[in-house]
């Protein structure tokens, strides 16, 4: 299926993100890797830059957040830790640790960029939504499932961060075997 503007900007934005951070990401780097026109940022983000990463963060965060409420559907939540974070070293390990998160890349973005750090922190809001689901249909207190799940959020982060930095995936094989322990704990 062939891309138009919009989206190959909103692919590339992603990519350049989760490889670079915003601030590493430039505009010629996005119209490159795009294969766009300039024209075209302005005509589909009329913000420039900001407006697609902010509109790319939504994307990727929205996409994330569909596939753990697909898989919790039929998982615990012990499966959904294991298989989120499976993918996770996967993807890492393929890109040669190039890759981390595109939403904890836009977490990172200056203080200054208001609907970018909205973005980041809506996406994990809505990951630990889909967990906080899961915990709960499993029969934990709502309190408690919600905390549980924002922790597994960040322990997942966190180790995706670890992971990268040290290219090595012990950091998320770390995070698997404790965070599955502690959803089993009860």
């Amino acid at each position: 299926m062939s891309h138009g503007p919009r989206e190959r900007l909103m692919m590339a934005a992603i990519e350049l993100v989760r490889e670079r951070g915003v601030e590493g990401t430039g505009l010629s780097d996005l119209l490159e890797r795009s294969s766009s026109a300039r024209r075209s940022i302005y005509q589909h983000f009329p913000g420039g830059k900001l407006e697609l990463i902010d509109a790319s963060t939504r994307a990727a965060g929205a996409f994330a957040q569909a596939a753990i409420r697909e898989f919790g559907a039929t998982m615990s939540s012990r499966e959904l830790v294991t298989a989120m974070i499976r993918l996770i070293s996967d993807s890492l390990s393929g890109s040669g640790f190039r890759l981390g998160c595109p939403i904890a890349a836009a977490a990172y973005a200056p203080a200054d960029t208001i609907a970018v750090l909205d973005a980041a922190a809506d996406a994990f809001a809505g990951w630990a939504a889909e967990i906080e689901a899961v915990l709960a249909r499993e029969g934990r207190p709502e309190a408690e499932a919600r905390s549980l799940a924002g922790f597994i959020v960040s322990g997942v982060e966190g180790a995706l961060l670890r992971a990268r930095a040290s290219r090595s995936t012990e950091p998320l094989d770390d995070a698997a075997d404790q965070l599955t322990r502690l959803v089993q704990d009860r």
